[in-house]
């Protein structure tokens, strides 16, 4: 719901991935008596490569289909364990819909069924409600489990006081179970379920959850994942992940244009784009200095399908030189494409960014800055991998995560950390020497690698 401000506390992943147990949790903000304080929080996760960063972002995205009720994405199978047949998925929230306050917790099971097919054979939604100024104990809200046969889902009180509303309700859950199965959907936020707890009237908190979560997934929670960043470095196309509020109501979402010169955009994204450059530009100038974009109009022009729409070249525009933004740098076009998102993420505190490789082309001092802006001034929550190490130095260490070699315990924060401390150090000497709880590095040797290179040019006759 619109004026609601949900927040991720906590996630934790199970044999997803190369992850068999990781944990991640936001602690900043939530004050002793679990009340939320309005102010940015931001998760850095460091680490070698495989070693479980991308795996965060990928379940932030499993989350955003789920709650969106879209089908989870096809190549599901290749995110389980290699030697497992299930992932489990937690995530924990705090949410405020202005005349209620919960604490919820929503998991999710993935798993592998015949032909490389994945379904979700688990959901679970459980809350904790503040009333009358104490927090109430945490009940299960919705049970769901393919295991479950005659109830379909749990608490069973829950089921059969929905069936006694409506005789058709029990045929209706299970043609809706079928469906979601069929479409690799989520069966809690399944619109035939929401609908028929709705109709049921006797579900307040279930109803105010659901409708909350899935209206946070639909506006308010941006993944950006490396075929984002892919797509910028073939310089053939620019996504922009935007957010913009007008009178009207919300948009938000993703626009492609094209970069290989002129191309044809509908009116209505015409629009949206005049006016997520507009936003852009006001901050643009100020992080790449002299920097503008402009969206320039040939006027109108029928697509390949013979919609009216409009002409469009993206350009930017340094010192009132125009040049085709194709040729920009990777890390100018990897900041606009994110910008409008980042602006909407600081301003408001219920909306969540996740972003893989922030740091892509990015250059580490401006990176460092913007992060530190969004720490100090920001509303909402920022989570990102890198490997660029100057965030390190500027972020607060509760800030920030670090991968582990042990698959059981994929993500620590680190130990020990004096006020004086430079985390950058700290880390480089952790991985050289030890010191933390488990070993961040699967040591190399720099001997070895150099020998190996050159057998294989030996073998294989390189001169």
């Amino acid at each position: 719901m619109k004026n609601s401000i949900v927040r991720i506390e906590k996630i934790e992943l199970s044999n997803f991935k190369n992850v068999e147990n990781g944990i991640i949790e936001f602690k900043n903000n939530i004050k002793v008596d679990k009340e939320f304080n309005q102010t940015s929080e931001i998760i850095g996760l460091y680490g070698q490569n495989g070693s479980g960063k991308t795996a965060l972002v990928d379940a932030c995205n499993f989350l955003k289909c789920v709650l969106e009720s879209e089908s989870i994405p096809n190549d599901a199978y290749n995110y389980i364990n290699l030697f497992k047949s299930s992932a489990n998925l937690k995530f924990d929230f705090y949410i405020d819909t202005s005349k209620e306050k919960y604490f919820v917790n929503y998991e999710f099971t993935l798993e592998k069924a015949n032909d490389k097919k994945v379904i979700i054979s688990k959901e679970k939604l459980s809350y904790s409600k503040k009333k009358e100024e104490k927090w109430t104990s945490k009940v299960t809200l919705f049970d769901y489990n393919l295991e479950y046969n005659e109830e379909i889902f749990r608490p069973k009180a829950k089921f059969n006081e929905i069936v006694a509303a409506n005789k058709d309700n029990i045929i209706n859950l299970k043609v809706a179970q079928k469906l979601a199965l069929e479409k690799n959907t989520s069966f809690i936020f399944n619109e035939d379920v929401k609908k028929i707890f709705f109709e049921s009237g006797k579900c307040d908190d279930y109803i105010n959850i659901i409708e909350t979560l899935t209206y946070f997934a639909r506006c308010n929670l941006f993944v950006i994942m490396n075929d984002h960043t892919g797509i910028i470095n073939m310089n053939i196309l620019m996504p922009f992940s935007f957010r913009l509020e007008q009178q009207e109501g919300i948009t938000s979402g993703d626009i492609i244009v094209g970069l290989g010169g002129v191309n044809v955009v509908s009116k209505a994204a015409f629009e949206i784009l005049k006016k997520i450059i507009e936003q852009m530009n006001v901050v643009l100038k100020y992080i790449v200095p002299t920097l503008e974009i402009e969206l320039y109009s040939y006027g109108e022009q029928h697509d390949e399908k013979g919609n009216n729409g409009m002409k469009v070249e993206l350009l930017s525009i340094k010192n009132n030189e125009k040049l085709p933004i194709k040729y920009e740098s990777e890390g100018i076009k990897k900041i606009i494409s994110i910008l409008s998102a980042l602006i909407a993420m600081y301003n408001n505190s219920s909306i969540c960014m996740v972003v893989d490789e922030m740091d892509s082309g990015i250059y580490e001092f401006l990176l460092g800055e913007i992060l530190k802006v969004i720490e100090q001034g920001g509303k909402g929550q920022l989570i990102f991998t890198s490997h660029n190490l100057r965030p390190l130095e500027v972020l607060n260490k509760d800030s920030l995560y670090f991968t582990t070699t042990n698959l059981k315990n994929r993500y620590i924060r680190f130990t020990n950390v004096k006020s004086n401390n430079n985390l950058r150090s700290l880390y480089i000497r952790s991985i050289n020497l030890g010191g933390q709880k488990e070993s961040l590095y699967n040591e190399t040797s720099s001997i070895e690698i150099q020998r190996a290179f050159r057998l294989a040019g030996e073998r294989y006759n390189v001169n």
